[in-house]
């Protein structure tokens, strides 16, 4: 597939952080095996599981309205390096090279995620967007398209449709009020002015506006198997008593749903219908009740996954090395409908809403100009009564109906006549990450923002202060936030503060994971408080906690650094490339070269040595004056 013109994005294979060996593969229910893996083959069964013992492939998709040239090199200057995706032209797998930090670079501290240049998505997350994009294009040709999103928060599907789409409006709803406010500020980040945010039950939108949209999404809310890498307790589930009573809400939610965007749908449109779950009841079965309301199914592109015999998209886990997912796509027949029974009589006046004269907006467009360097979007300006400027959707008959139920009745262009925030977003323009990050938050962007606050601290007091700014905010902090803040401590190798952070998350029932733990045990290690990074282990396994290969480098570093090289060298057989380059360092440091090369032969069986332990290696050499055992030593392993 093409890759996007304007973004220079090198194509390297991909190459797992970390060390090549495979976490224990997951413990399946039988419940699970018998009615989700019932059609898969012994052989093929065993790689599934295989492939949901390894971590999850971080990923990315390129924004086709934000992209500047030389992102790739941009985003490789700050230790992301991409390898394209066979899911998505947009869509790019990120290989983060390693450290001996206690926490790999994190995309979103980046520039280019928060100025909206990317957005953190996994592949197969494009997969029904991409698949969309080919079907509308045969289906729509060049037409503009009107597109509901029924399910849209936090916004990586809608603003994917804006990105690869030609869309005159998109309607995304999300339910929950602070939700869709971080939607809305996604979608603005990510530059698209022709959205309408809803917050309202989505099974009551097709009743409200029936025959309206080009398009409808429905991403609907799953039990998440095809998960399993990130939420190990995904199959759980289907071991728990009330799993049959859980799993027929869910079903009937998502029907609600696929019949409540059907109705929406006008005919000749296509509706799409995705999960990222694996079994037959909330795929297959759904689609087949769609069928009797008379979608007919269409076939779905082969060129991105082979499709089922019914024409749908599924991808198993083990297929790609990605997460699962289920996409189907239909059409809805062509029949009459009155354009007039679609089009009432409508006023500006009776919505709250007076149109700017002619004057009015030639003045408005030359100081926006001017300010932002931005043209402003097609749309009807409009001022309410409040005096602020918003820039309505010409499909006014759909929002004369939706307007009780949005967030904005549009893109607030000025607010107490000044530029607004909202604008300021969606134009962009040359800001520094905070700057960026300080719009994201009053747009809108609630405790996601604030966890990028966090994320984007120089160091602990700052983090701390964005912390309380964010409970000041009323925010509740969640376990990503009070993860963030305690890695804040350890880099800062603070482990007293960093366990006041991890006691007040218990406090508060934010229930501490494995994450929490190996930072916290991390924090503990760089203080050099080896008794207190033990405590915490032994905590962690007490609650039935897996360690780990992250938490056991954290406990080798505080063996290490309290000069334990014995008990550092009961780890050896759970360390990843950062853990062993330790080990090997430590040795080095001591001059013992006959266990520094035999850690580098441990660590080759595994995964591939980095330039981080060749260096530690050489030092063994150098300290023992064996200068022709370094010449002689071969590193052909070493990514080059």
């Amino acid at each position: 597939m093409l890759r996007v013109a304007m973004v220079d994005v090198p194509h390297v294979a991909h190459q797992a952080t970390g060390r090549a060996r495979m976490r224990r593969a997951p413990k399946a229910p039988r419940r699970f095996l018998a009615n989700v893996c019932a059609g898969l083959g012994g052989c093929e069964l065993r790689r599934l599981l295989r492939s949901c013992g390894r971590p999850p492939r971080s990923a990315l998709r390129v924004s086709r309205r934000r992209a500047r040239p030389q992102l790739g090199r941009r985003l490789a200057r700050e230790g992301f390096h991409l390898s394209p995706s066979p899911l998505s032209a947009d869509g790019f797998f990120i290989n983060v090279q390693e450290t001996l930090s206690c926490q790999a670079p994190l995309l979103g501290h980046s520039l280019m995620h928060h100025s909206g240049e990317v957005y953190g998505q996994e592949a197969t997350s494009t997969l029904p967007i991409e698949s969309l994009r080919a079907v509308a294009e045969q289906t729509f040709g060049d037409q503009p398209l009107c597109v509901l999103d029924l399910c849209a928060a936090p916004g990586s599907k809608a603003s994917q449709v804006a990105s690869q789409l030609h869309i005159d409006l998109l309607v995304a709803n999300e339910p929950q009020k602070t939700r869709a406010a971080l939607l809305q500020a996604n979608l603005l980040r990510a530059g698209v002015s022709e959205a309408l945010i809803l917050s309202m039950d989505g099974t009551r939108i097709g009743a409200i506006m029936p025959n309206a949209f080009d398009v409808v999404l429905v991403d609907a809310p799953c039990s998440g198997e095809g998960n399993i890498r990130k939420d190990p307790s995904a199959w759980d589930r289907w071991a728990h008593n009330d799993h049959p009573q859980q799993l027929q809400s869910r079903l009937n939610l998502q029907k609600d749903l696929m019949s409540s965007g059907w109705q929406a749908l006008r005919p000749g449109g296509l509706l799409v219908y995705s999960t990222c779950t694996l079994n037959h009841e909330e795929n297959e079965r759904q689609c087949c009740q769609l069928q009797e309301q008379g979608a007919q199914v269409v076939r779905l592109d082969e060129q991105l996954v082979p499709s089922t015999p019914e024409g749908f998209l599924r991808v198993w886990p083990h297929w790609l090395d990605v997460e699962g997912f289920f996409v189907a796509c239909f059409y809805k027949e062509t029949t009459h409908v009155d354009p007039a029974a679609q089009m009432d009589c409508l006023s500006l006046g009776k919505m709250g809403f007076r149109r700017l004269k002619t004057s009015e907006v030639a003045g408005l467009q030359e100081r926006v100009l001017q300010e932002l360097h931005f043209s402003l979007p097609p749309g009807i300006p409009v001022m309410d009564k409040e005096e602020d400027v918003f820039l309505l959707t010409k499909r006014l008959p759909l929002l004369q109906k939706l307007l009780p139920h949005t967030l904005l009745p549009g893109i607030r262009l000025l607010s107490k006549q000044q530029i607004s925030k909202e604008l300021r977003l969606v134009a962009g323009g040359n800001l520094s990450s905070e700057e960026w990050l300080d719009l994201y938050k009053s747009a809108g962007g609630g405790l996601g923002a604030s966890s990028l606050s966090l994320k984007s601290a120089v160091d602990a007091p700052t983090a701390w202060k964005a912390f309380q700014e964010m409970k000041q905010q009323r925010l509740e902090p969640d376990i990503v936030s009070y993860n963030t803040l305690l890695n804040a401590f350890a880099k800062d190798s603070d482990g007293a503060g960093a366990q006041e952070v991890f006691n007040e998350m218990t406090d508060v029932s934010v229930t501490p994971g494995v994450v929490s733990f190996s930072v916290l045990i991390e924090a503990h290690a760089r203080a050099g408080h080896r008794k207190a990074a033990e405590q915490a282990f032994r905590i962690m396994q007490e609650l039935g906690l897996q360690p780990n290969e992250v938490t056991y480098t954290a406990l080798l570093r505080a063996r290490l650094l309290s000069g334990d090289l014995l008990g550092a060298e009961d780890l050896q057989n759970e360390l990843n490339v950062v853990g062993y380059t330790l080990l090997i360092d430590a040795y080095a440091r001591v001059g013992n070269v006959e266990k520094a090369e035999a850690a580098v032969d441990a660590l080759s069986m595994n995964a591939a040595p980095n330039l981080a332990t060749y260096t530690a290696l050489m030092k063994a050499y150098s300290r023992a004056h064996q200068l022709q055992g370094a010449e002689d030593w071969n590193p052909t392993q070493l990514p080059m």
